[in-house]
């Protein structure tokens, strides 16, 4: 516990992954959301997108072992490869989906030999499911999503309830869940944000009251969770908190402490004096004020590392800021170090972490921080360490 996995570790760029501060920002989230909910309350914690690139496959074991009631992902392709991984560890947290179901029946049949939790999004979804679960004298648990303002997948809100009223009778589904998701949660008090809240709880009440008593009711992704928190709702799916950040930095005015769990470094593999008037890197888009020296360091766009950052993107070697100059390259970047350098070859390079947070890059790419996490390519491998076992 603590240490570095004893891989060998052949590149110079990788991605530390922390899971410790994984676990303590899970307790974090758990807590706030206890707070308000101090009964029957239920945390699906968020790995889709491998974890948004930190992982599936281990951080979903960590979470496990930290006592997660839920391990969510995007499809069944994730979810069939993750429980898999679990079963192989005795461990028997379930899978939530909240992707939309394979069309083909035998992707069904495969499917539905798993003990998901199934999310409903449409009609003849659930009656291909429920036709599916019969050939197996099954009962499958799903969860239902309705569509209150998001517009992407899900029941819309004002046909919802005539399609629920089907589904609960479909003798071989188990609605234990309904659910909708946030279009502006990162916002604290925004007017949408409200009006899903009050226009999802009163559809939900009608349900209750006249055809069904759902045993999960939940709207709240990370943003719900910090801004629109309350005892309504039993069930949230942190995501991006997980890994040490809210969603957005500029409505980022509360305390969290959140870590980064996502360490990305690499090293100082090469440097040289470059006179004045020399041009950097592919297209020339970068030419020297002065004489200066240039460190080059092996990490790029084909490791995740945004090509949006030429000219712009920064890098912390020994607690000090150094530019990115010329174009990103698939597989190197480079830094003015100055006329009289304190790097030198093999010092490490911070490029976004907890000394650094991933916040920054994001502003000067203009983006946000999951895209950026969750690019880092399969090329740069994950070391983790401050394991539980």
């Amino acid at each position: 516990m603590g240490k570095k996995s004893s891989s060998l570790l052949i590149n110079d760029s990788y991605a530390e992954i922390d899971l410790k501060a994984l676990k303590n920002n899970f307790f974090i989230i758990k807590k706030l959301f206890s707070k308000t909910n101090f009964e029957n309350n239920f945390v699906c914690s968020i790995v889709k997108a491998d974890a948004y690139g930190h992982g599936m496959l281990r951080c979903a074991e960590e979470l496990a072992l930290a006592g997660t009631d839920f391990l969510g992902t995007a499809d069944y392709s994730e979810s069939l490869r993750l429980t898999a991984y679990l079963k192989a560890k005795k461990i028997n947290t379930p899978v939530f989906c909240m992707g939309t179901l394979p069309t083909s029946k035998a992707f069904l049949e495969v499917i539905a030999n798993e003990n998901f939790y199934y999310t409903i999004v449409d009609l003849e979804d659930a009656k291909k499911l429920n036709s599916v679960a019969a050939l197996f004298n099954k009962k499958l648990n799903v969860q239902i999503q309705v569509d209150s303002g998001m517009n992407r997948i899900g029941f819309p809100i004002e046909t919802a309830y005539e399609a629920i009223a089907k589904i609960v009778k479909m003798k071989n589904l188990n609605p234990v869940g309904i659910y909708s998701h946030f279009a502006t949660s990162e916002i604290p008090k925004h007017k949408f944000a409200v009006h899903q809240v009050q226009q999802f709880k009163k559809f939900v009440n009608e349900v209750e009251e006249n055809l069904h008593k759902f045993k999960y009711r939940h709207i709240s992704n990370t943003g719900g969770v910090f801004n629109y928190n309350e005892n309504y709702f039993n069930f949230i799916r942190p995501g991006i908190s997980l890994y040490g950040y809210y969603p957005d930095d500029e409505y980022y005015n509360i305390k969290t402490g959140l870590n980064p769990v996502m360490n990305f470094k690499s090293r100082v593999r090469f440097i040289k004096k470059v006179p004045k008037g020399r041009s950097i890197s592919y297209g020339r888009k970068f030419y020297t004020e002065k004489d200066t020296y240039i460190a080059s360091i092996p990490v790029g766009y084909g490791d995740g590392y945004p090509r949006s950052l030429t000219n712009k993107g920064k890098v912390l070697i020994k607690n000090k800021l150094y530019d990115i100059v010329g174009a990103v390259c698939m597989d190197w970047i480079m830094v003015d170090i100055g006329t009289k350098p304190k790097v030198k070859i093999n010092d490490e390079v911070i490029l976004f972490g907890k000394e650094y947070p991933v916040y920054e890059l994001a502003k000067m790419a203009r983006t946000i921080p999951y895209e950026i996490t969750s690019n880092i390519t399969p090329r740069i491998p994950r070391i983790y360490i401050n394991k539980s076992r």
